[in-house]
């Protein structure tokens, strides 16, 4: 799904997030401020 602040990723999950898809690389709950392109050690691009 694309990706939502306030939701719990598991390590492995995958997203999109402005027309790119993201795999999750550690389990968090996603705060504003944390999306994939912002993040690159929760997130690597697809």
């Amino acid at each position: 799904g694309t990706w939502t602040a306030g939701t719990t990723y598991q390590t492995g999950n995958q997203v999109t997030y402005g027309g790119a898809g993201y795999r999750c690389l550690q389990t968090h709950t996603a705060q504003p401020g944390w999306e994939p392109p912002n993040v690159p050690a929760l997130w690597a691009r697809l």
